[in-house]
């Protein structure tokens, strides 16, 4: 229950859903009330930072300054070759049907997460591939569709690690760090 609510809560206080609820509230607020003057302008804010928001430059303007950070820090703390042990890809969006090939069973980010871990496996063959995420309403987890997709990419079985349990990022953290410090990857 808690989990769920969560999960309603974060994805209105994302950024569009956000601005779309502002407009819903200032258009009701336009049909409904006397206050046309700032109804129209809680409406074309709204409207205006969607559209300014959707524009690559300024997405990308907005997105430097964290990707920027994420690059310096990789290159700041790229180890040798011999130090990587594991290789963790979070969860992502799917969706399963046994009748596709595995790679189309994996939506939004997730098919790039997956491609990005074995990128890196394929640098660093004596690291284990962790795949994490939970089940959602599917019949089976992410973790399985993303080991599906890197066996089909030529990943050997015995270099994934799946941990199915975890439902969203917060718990596949904890999940790995709880593995990985209890030492249950053996190999």
């Amino acid at each position: 229950m808690l989990f769920t609510l969560k999960k309603y809560i974060s994805a209105l206080l994302m950024p569009l859903p956000l601005l779309i609820l502002i407009s819903f509230i200032g258009l009701l607020l336009l049909w409904f009330t006397h206050c046309q003057k700032s109804d129209k302008c809680l409406v074309s804010f709204s409207w205006l930072t969607i559209l300014l928001l959707s524009l690559q430059p300024v997405a990308d303007k907005l997105l430097l300054s964290s990707e920027g950070v994420f690059n310096k820090r990789y290159e700041l703390l790229h180890p040798k070759e011999e130090n990587i042990q594991y290789i963790v890809v979070l969860g992502g969006g799917f969706t399963y049907n046994p009748y596709w090939p595995p790679s189309a069973n994996l939506i939004n980010n997730s098919l790039a997460r997956v491609t990005e871990g074995i990128r890196l496996y394929s640098q660093y063959p004596r690291a284990k591939l962790i795949f994490t995420g939970g089940r959602g309403n599917n019949l089976i987890s992410n973790t399985e569709v993303a080991a599906k997709v890197a066996l089909s990419l030529g990943v050997a079985e015995t270099a994934i690690i799946t941990l199915s349990t975890p439902r969203d990022t917060q718990e596949e953290a904890f999940e790995v760090e709880k593995s990985l410090a209890s030492n249950l990857f053996y190999w």
